[in-house]
């Protein structure tokens, strides 16, 4: 739908673009001629172009007010979460086959006191209706609660008997008859209240926020879901009161009973004996009708069973012989509907006969025939035509999956949720670090490798295999503490100036024990130098920690957890979003190409181009929507703007300070290594060197005779390296000038310097290290002052640079972190590759605007400066290394170990979306559950009496 013209916010917006494209067209146009008459106007044309452009920007992502009213607004998120719930349970009801051909006829009767109020106050007045012929079935429930004076009702039953059902049944029937303005009944399992440390009103707001994630959204001082709540928007459907844990049920009555208000319906469903022992110890629900479902009598179970059968000529199925002459035990069992269900299935398959069900020798109880059909049932479901895995392997994948719930929870008698985002969960602890660290250094390594190898100097490279190993090595190092020590452990935990303090305290105490080791190892004698350094390997291994060190803090920085929740597409709640993602990357991938045309320039152009074209294909598709709040551009933009503030000043003060320790240490060492060591004599040799004095103490060595070597010249350094001939690092300048005749080697303003005859001088910090040790001694020995000075220097300067990029990448994270909206969640498959689009996206950005910050960096200070090549080494890991910080990241090392232990098969996704779709569990948003806890509890006892060793993946069924 098109604005008018007329409007002055679009009038706005098309003098702004009209004058940032005319400026940046004169910004080009003066570019091309150059001169240096014009360098002033380009410069005045490039900076009004910027802010032209910022001002554009702004206005255009600024979104319009949101004039709706706060009735108009709870209305329509109420009748978005109607929406949803009902194609949420629609699916539900549809995989357990409700309505093929039709429910089960379950029957209940009414329950008067003690079990249940007065019935004056459950009909307040009102005489009871005489009942009618079908009153008490199923079908029926959603009247017979609409004619509660007080709309409260009790749902009781045995297990197995079809509670959970009449509750899906109950909302959709609900939802079928609700008008605008009706409550919106949601189904809450009560398993996870604990009414001593929440209200009623308070947990169901929580778990409206947490399953419906665009309630969360805040008005005021309340979320949108207690503002339904309160207005009476919402009916809860309190699923498992037997669940709560026995001690907590007479609290959790009076929290009902202090609660619940006309504004706030409810139907709650409960074992009978649970109920029956918590309304003796404490009290009933006031005002509620309590009902019991009936056992089936065996008419209906036949009726059903043989309607559900495949029928011969004669009107007979493959149920008749059993159901002529049926046991005792066999029609126990068969007055459940859960087992009439299961049964159902298990003998779905002409291969089986249920007569045997009849056999009392081999069944003697209705426990054994119970038994029976839930160890059948897995293998039942998984036996259908068009099946990827054999239905053993299936059984025994399942059976460990609930065993972990079992070891997990010991005690628990809830239904388990599985979220494929917490499987990595169950890893062992060690290995839960360590799989994110090696996922991070193998993507890392991916794409510093080949640019060290074959970048020309882009980023600096190892002078051995061995040394890339150790300094990989120490990456993992740094990493696997950061990760374990660092991080938050959810997005939910606090992340204020405590947890800053606490996270500063452990890197310093980290980088403390590491300045000490290299101190008692190898002392800087002559101070830090990165990039265009002649290292030893144990110096690449140092490196690698300490690196790994600051990509887990400025991670932290960002408030990255180490169990991330699924990441959303902050475009996909908009109809323009997707459209506008899409021009971003096409513009973004187009910057990369001119960049490579204009400047030659390999890497930024890459970078650019991969990220567009990563954003581009993700805005191909919507994805996850993310919470209301987090939806619009100028919330995306805030997260940034607060995330750069905050990563800046973060990660600068804790850089420059943990560097400044490490120097200080480091020196600390160097000078007492210095001054407690024997010095050489003036004039002694010492190897091919002599050690002299030159004039004001000036110290120096001179080579004995003629040394050959090279001078390498660098970007933004005013004199050149020299370095031993032949040494590694002239692989970078293939043009290097050799020279071969007698050096002196000395301390000057500059550093350490070599004075060559008819050449210019040049850094020898590399030929310094190259010096026998009582020579390096010589030229290193200096007041303790400036030993100290100079190995603080450099690590002070690395700091600042970390709080520029840090600050960079905090500012990304912190406005692309953002969770996905389980409330329309089509599947967790969908909420999965989501996920995986956020990451790519996420990590192609911060790569971007990093990688932008260090070309500005590189272009003051020059590759050959004294931070070398550490801005690229450090903007290609900003984006690399928090792909394994992600949910999808994650869950790839934790597939792996699963499937190498045996406990699922390696398209791990996969099978539990088989296992949803034959019924062996049901979806809920993002969640998987098994159909019954019955089912789970069954699964787990028999993987108890399994063996556990790992076994290998039995291969697929053809």
């Amino acid at each position: 739908m098109w604005t008018p013209f007329s409007e002055a916010r679009v009038q706005r917006r098309v003098g702004l673009g009209v004058v940032a494209a005319a400026l940046v067209a004169l910004t080009v146009v003066l570019g091309i001629g150059g001169g240096d008459a014009d360098e002033a106007s380009m410069w005045i044309s490039a900076i009004s172009a910027f802010v032209s452009l910022c001002a554009f920007v702004a206005d255009l992502l600024r979104g319009p007010a949101d004039d709706r009213s706060s009735a108009d607004r709870r209305q329509r998120a109420a009748d978005e979460l109607a929406e949803v719930v009902e194609t949420q349970w629609a699916a539900e009801a549809r995989l357990r086959r409700l309505q093929d051909p039709e429910p089960l006829n379950v029957r209940w009767s009414r329950v008067g006191p003690p079990l249940a109020d007065h019935g004056h106050n459950v009909r307040r007045g009102l005489p009871l209706p005489a009942p009618r012929d079908g009153d008490q079935r199923l079908d029926r429930i959603v009247q017979t609660f609409r004619a509660l004076p007080a709309g409260r009702l009790v749902v009781l039953g045995d297990p197995g008997a079809g509670k959970t059902i009449l509750a899906v049944q109950f909302v959709l029937g609900t939802l079928a008859a609700r008008r605008p303005g009706d409550p919106v009944p949601v189904l809450f399992p009560l398993a996870s209240w604990d009414p001593r440390a929440a209200g009623l009103r308070e947990w169901l707001a929580e778990r409206l926020t947490a399953e419906y994630r665009p309630l969360a959204a805040v008005g005021g001082d309340r979320t949108l879901a207690r503002e339904l709540l309160d207005a009476g928007l919402v009916l809860p459907v309190l699923d498992g009161f037997d669940e709560i844990a026995e001690p907590l049920r007479g609290e959790a009555l009076r929290c009902l009973n202090a609660e619940l208000d006309d504004r706030l319906p409810t139907l709650l469903t409960c074992r009978y004996a649970d109920w029956y022992r918590a309304v003796r110890d404490g009290d009933v629900l006031t005002a509620a009708e309590v009902v019991r479902l009936r056992p089936l009598d065996l008419a209906t179970a036949r009726t059903y069973l043989d309607r559900t059968a495949r029928s011969d000529s004669d009107g007979s199925t493959v149920w008749t012989p059993a159901l002529d002459a049926p046991s005792a035990p066999l029609t126990e069992v068969l007055a459940s509907p859960l087992m009439v269900a299961l049964a159902r299935t298990v003998y779905g398959d002409t291969s089986r006969d249920p007569a045997e069900l009849v056999d009392t020798g081999r069944f003697p109880t209705a426990g054994h025939i119970e038994e029976h059909l839930l160890d059948a049932f897995v293998p039942a479901a998984f036996a259908g035509a068009g099946g990827t895995w054999r239905p053993e392997a299936a059984h025994q994948w399942l059976r460990r999956l609930a065993r972990e719930l079992a070891s997990g929870r010991p005690g628990a008698t809830r239904t388990w949720r599985l979220a494929w985002w917490e499987l990595p969960a169950a890893m062992p602890r060690a290995l839960g670090v360590l799989g994110p660290a090696v996922l991070a250094v193998v993507a890392t390594a991916s794409l510093l490798v080949p640019l060290a190898v074959w970048g020309n100097g882009v980023v600096g490279t190892w002078d051995s295999s061995l040394s890339a190993m150790l300094n990989l090595a120490g990456d993992l190092v740094g990493l696997c503490f950061g990760l374990a020590l660092l991080l938050p452990d959810t997005a939910e935990t606090p992340q204020g100036p405590r947890h800053l303090a606490r996270m500063a305290l452990k890197l310093t105490a980290a980088v403390t024990v590491l300045a000490m080791v290299v101190g008692l190892l190898a002392p800087p004698l002559i101070g830090f130098r990165i990039g265009t350094v002649i290292d030893s390997g144990l110096a690449w291994f140092f490196n690698g920690c300490a690196f790994g060190l600051v990509l887990s803090m400025v991670f932290a920085a960002a408030g990255l957890p180490r169990r991330p929740l699924p990441l959303g597409l902050p475009w996909a709640g908009t109809p323009s979003g997707p459209g506008t993602a899409r021009v971003l990357g096409t513009a973004v991938a187009l910057t990369g190409l001119a960049a490579y045309g204009l400047v030659g320039e390999v890497l930024p152009a890459v970078t650019c181009f991969v990220a567009g074209l990563l954003l581009y294909l993700a805005g191909l598709r919507r994805g996850e929507r993310v919470p209301t709040q987090h939806a619009s551009p100028a919330a995306v933009l805030s997260g940034f703007r607060k995330g750069l503030l905050r990563g800046f000043v973060t990660c600068t003060l804790i850089g420059v300070s943990a560097s400044a320790v490490v120097g200080g240490i480091t020196g600390a060492f160097a000078a007492y290594e210095i001054h407690s060591a024997p010095l050489p004599t003036e004039g002694e040799v010492i190897g091919q060197w002599r050690v002299e004095e030159l004039d004001e103490g000036v110290r120096s060595v001179r080579s004995t005779g003629s040394f050959e070597g090279e001078l390498l010249t660098r970007d933004g350094s005013a004199i050149p390296l020299a370095v031993k001939k032949g040494a590694w690092i002239t692989r970078d300048w293939p043009d290097g000038q050799p020279f071969n005749q007698q050096v002196r080697i000395q301390k000057a303003s500059e550093g350490w310097v070599v004075v060559l005859d008819g050449l210019p001088r040049a850094d020898a910090h590399n030929l310094v290290l190259a010096l026998p040790y009582r020579a390096r001694l010589w030229l290193a020995y200096r007041p303790v002052a400036d030993v100290i000075r100079d190995t603080m220097a450099l690590p002070v300067s690395v700091g600042v640079l970390i709080g520029v990029i840090g600050g960079c990448a905090s500012g990304v994270y912190r406005a692309l972190n953002i969770p996905s909206d389980m409330m329309r969640a089509a599947s967790p498959q969908n909420t999965l590759r989501t996920d995986r689009s956020a990451t790519l996206v996420r990590g192609a950005i911060a790569a971007v605007l990093t990688g932008g910050v260090c070309l500005l960096l590189i272009s003051v200070l020059g590759s050959g400066g004294p931070l070398g090549t550490l801005h690229t080494e450090l903007w290609v890991p900003v984006g690399t290394s928090a792909l394994a910080l992600s949910a999808w990241g994650r869950m790839g090392p934790a597939r792996v170990w699963l499937a190498l232990s045996g406990r699922t098969p390696w398209r791990v996704m996969g099978f539990l979306e088989e296992a949803h779709r034959r019924g062996v569990l049901r979806q809920s948003g993002a969640h998987y559950e098994f159909r019954h806890l019955r089912l789970q509890q069954r699964l787990a006892a028999t993987s108890d009496a399994d063996n556990t060793g790992a076994r290998p993946e039995p291969s697929p069924s053809s």
